[in-house]
């Protein structure tokens, strides 16, 4: 038994990496494809989950927090978070059930987005090895953003190179069932050759999304501050933020997509 188990264990290490055909990214098609794949009814579905998951978890969250401070000699008087009166426990575990649960919605989204569905999401994409797929998202994204940190901190060129090279991690993990060791290792071959591209997309992403949602994400926390206090104000601005995550993870789908040259369409 324990011959066979090793000779599995060095075929899949001898194991060769996925072969991936490299295409050209095109920025366009990335931004416009991630835009129809996000705006659909299936879209709208997510993004209602991914609003009532972030309440919960915002609530939770600043409920722990709080509670905490209240234990210290920091005065939590003037603090403006939504909150509710529950032991810390509580409101902890209600925390990290609910960051799993937004990291399920992120795997489910992605699934969603890269299979082009748009009327409809397949029942599959909740249950299909999803202990072992979050289990490896939730260690694939903690390791890719150590990367990143450590790239970061020996020069800025080597954490962007990270960023860009390891940034399908997640996608592999979700749409291929990878651990998230294969994961790093098919994302850096399949944005080998356009990182380039990628990083002039991910600037586009980043500065457009966030000027966009910082900007509304003010105005209305100081509409709602005004009319229904700071407390709500904070909930709300957090809560605008939500589409926006949902809109990147349409655009990395599409690009995910058209790097592997697959002709994945659109449900009509």
């Amino acid at each position: 038994m324990d011959k066979f188990l090793l000779q599995k264990i060095s075929t899949f290490i001898k194991q060769p990496p996925r072969r991936v055909i490299i295409v050209s990214l095109n920025i366009g098609s990335s931004l416009t494809g991630g835009v129809r794949r996000v705006v659909n009814r299936n879209g709208a579905v997510l993004a209602l989950v991914y609003v009532l998951l972030g309440v919960i978890w915002q609530v939770a969250f600043y409920s722990a927090f709080v509670t905490w401070l209240q234990g210290t000699t920091v005065s939590t008087t003037d603090v403006a978070l939504p909150t509710v009166d529950v032991p810390l426990a509580a409101s902890a575990i209600v925390a990290v059930v609910g960051l799993l649960a937004l990291q399920v919605a992120a795997i489910v989204s992605l699934r969603t987005f890269v299979g082009g569905h748009t009327r409809s999401i397949p029942s599959e994409y909740y249950t299909r090895n999803i202990g072992i797929v979050l289990v490896n998202s939730v260690i694939g994204s903690f390791v890719y953003g150590l990367l990143v940190l450590l790239g970061s901190l020996l020069l800025i060129i080597p954490g962007i190179i990270a960023y860009v090279a390891f940034l399908f991690t997640l996608v592999y993990i979700a749409i291929e069932d990878e651990n998230f060791i294969a994961a790093l290792r098919d994302s850096w071959t399949l944005t080998r050759g356009n990182w380039l591209p990628l990083f002039g997309l991910l600037l586009i992403i980043f500065v457009g999304l966030s000027l966009i949602s910082t900007v509304l994400s003010v105005i209305v926390s100081f509409v709602v501050s005004a009319a229904a206090g700071p407390a709500t104000g904070t909930l709300v601005s957090g809560v605008i933020t939500v589409p926006f995550s949902l809109l990147l993870l349409g655009i990395l789908a599409e690009a995910f997509v058209q790097l592997r040259g697959d002709d994945t369409r659109s449900e009509l």
